[in-house]
């Protein structure tokens, strides 16, 4: 999985970015189907579903429950509108946007950090990306 945002910083493993569509903003967060193998959890009913619980920069915690629906040969993992749009909201996301999901590996408590990101344009025209 190629991800979106480059992070140089070899304490940095991203778990998933995704550059944020239409969709993701109004409706549920799309996951990358790659996320299940590192979170392989089965409900009661043999069907992948975990909690991602996420800090933002400010310490809040976020509790995402990621959920699969089968269509065909593959499992499409979502994250609710319940749980995604005050995220959405809080930091006021839109279409071109990322989000970044990540742990660090100096971190004892291994804690997934989530962050919202825009593009922008640097001197010169070299892009950048800014935490919102």
């Amino acid at each position: 999985m190629k991800d979106i945002i480059p992070i140089n910083d070899p304490k940095t493993v991203v778990l998933f970015s995704k550059l944020l569509k239409k969709t993701d903003l109004e409706h549920q967060l799309i996951v990358p189907s790659e996320v299940l193998k590192k979170y392989p959890i089965l409900d009661q009913n043999g069907h992948v579903s975990k909690f991602i619980i996420s800090f933002d920069k400010n310490g809040k915690r976020w509790e995402f429950p990621l959920a699969t629906r089968n269509t065909g040969i593959y499992e499409k993992p979502s994250v609710p509108p319940a749980s995604w749009h005050p995220f959405v909201a809080e930091y006021g996301l839109r279409a071109g946007d990322s989000v970044l999901f990540y742990t660090r590996r100096d971190d004892p408590a291994n804690k997934i950090q989530v962050r919202g990101l825009r593009k922008t344009i640097l001197f010169k025209g070299e892009e950048s990306w800014v935490e919102v």
